[in-house]
């Protein structure tokens, strides 16, 4: 007569031989290749968008936004060009306006903020595919931007030329 303890040992044993942990583990190694996608975006998911965006004008908020929706898989991180830098990630439900008083005061000077692009995660380059803008920051009376120089629309190709 088996005890309990005997018979747990036996299907253990058997649950060994029929090599259950190398195939869960198979299991787990080919999920994170189809969770996990390559650095690149799919080749057959050609990419070319002009993206224009919002009036900038010069006020206490500035405002980053496309003037319409993103295409799907598009991203930007708005840097500017402070020390530390400030950044700011479409990701993370950055909704495209800085306001001066947050992050420019006494600053009195020119900020430089470069908006990038990406596709699926992996930076678009290539010739117009970032947005320059200069944006003077005064603490005069209210903390605000007094001036804009905006480099405009930005052309987004996938795969870069």
């Amino acid at each position: 007569m088996k005890t309990n303890k005997t018979f747990a040992y036996g299907n253990l044993n058997r649950a060994r031989s029929a090599k259950v942990p190398l195939l869960i583990l198979t299991v787990i190694i080919a999920l994170a290749f189809i969770a996990c996608p390559d650095d690149k975006p799919p080749e057959n998911q050609p990419l070319n968008v002009t993206v224009s965006f919002v009036p900038m004008v010069a006020d206490v908020t500035i405002d980053f936004s496309p003037s319409s929706p993103l295409p799907t898989g598009v991203t930007y991180i708005l840097k500017d060009d402070s020390i530390p830098q400030n950044s700011w990630s479409s990701i993370n439900g950055f909704n495209g306006q800085v306001t001066a008083a947050d992050h420019y005061v006494n600053a009195n000077r020119n900020v430089t903020f470069t908006q990038t692009f990406y596709l699926n995660g992996v930076e678009i380059t290539g010739t117009g595919s970032k947005r320059t803008v200069i944006a003077e920051a005064n603490t005069a009376f209210v903390t605000s931007f007094i001036g804009v120089n905006d480099s405009g629309s930005v052309t987004l190709k996938w795969p870069t030329e």
